[in-house]
């Protein structure tokens, strides 16, 4: 492990590989941040980025209770329950009950809103691919592949944190 020469706060040692893979990647979550903000996503679905997330989980996982939905996204059930009135009032979404307790809705994402997740993905992969020209499907797969692995590693670390603060150990 490689120490950074200068902390930032004098007597404080930081790891500067963690370091330097944090400010990497908070700078592509600005850079891609940037391209939404000045607009030059033509064709992007105008959906906001949070209800995009609850979107493509219920593309990917299927139906789902609210509550599961908030777990994976990793916020406040209430949170999501405020989305959802949102989506589902814009069609992006419908709910019924849950057949094994009707006191529960399931929640699905409808055509529409698949149709609008497409629409956004198809805008951001067609800029990503103008950005990212220098690089083969090759190269771009394998960033993907290792920012996948470290996306994996840290939601287990913060799980593994979240298990042993509500179990007590």
């Amino acid at each position: 492990m490689q120490l950074a020469q200068q902390p930032l706060v004098p007597g404080v040692e930081r790891d500067a590989s963690a370091q330097d893979l944090m400010e990497g990647v908070s700078a592509l979550i600005r850079a891609v941040r940037c391209i939404e903000h000045k607009h030059l996503m033509p064709g992007a679905s105008n959906l906001r980025r949070a209800d995009a997330s609850v979107l493509k989980v219920l593309m990917t996982d299927g139906e789902q209770r609210g509550k599961e939905l908030a777990a994976k996204l990793g916020v406040d059930a209430s949170v999501v329950s405020r989305q959802l009135a949102t989506l589902e009032a814009d069609g992006l979404v419908s709910r019924r009950p849950d057949p094994a307790d009707a006191r529960v809705g399931l929640v699905r994402v409808s055509d529409d809103g698949k149709a609008r997740l497409e629409a956004m993905y198809s805008a951001y992969t067609k800029q990503l691919r103008s950005a990212l020209a220098d690089f083969d499907d090759d190269a771009l797969g394998e960033a993907a592949g290792v920012l996948k692995r470290l996306a994996h590693a840290v939601t287990e670390a913060a799980d593994s944190v979240r298990r042993s603060h509500t179990t007590g150990d």
